[in-house]
């Protein structure tokens, strides 16, 4: 096995090859339907950013009329 540009850490292989949870499949799901970045909230804001993917974090649709106007 290639080591990688980065180091494993102990026990990494096990990690890796654990089955996700329900919560994890759903996020994963999501990203992949939107094409947003998968991680943490603030990692997504940060990556989408950088790669110009901003329209994928927002709801989609036209923004609704606020009835205050």
């Amino acid at each position: 096995m290639h080591p990688g540009p980065l180091p494993r850490g102990e026990g990494w292989l096990n990690w890796v090859n654990q089955p996700q949870s329900e919560a994890e499949l759903a996020a994963l799901r999501k990203c992949i339907e939107r094409g947003t970045p998968y991680g943490k909230e603030s990692w997504q804001h940060t990556i989408a950013e950088r790669l110009g993917l901003e329209a994928s974090l927002r709801p989609r649709g036209r923004p609704r009329i606020s009835e205050t106007k």
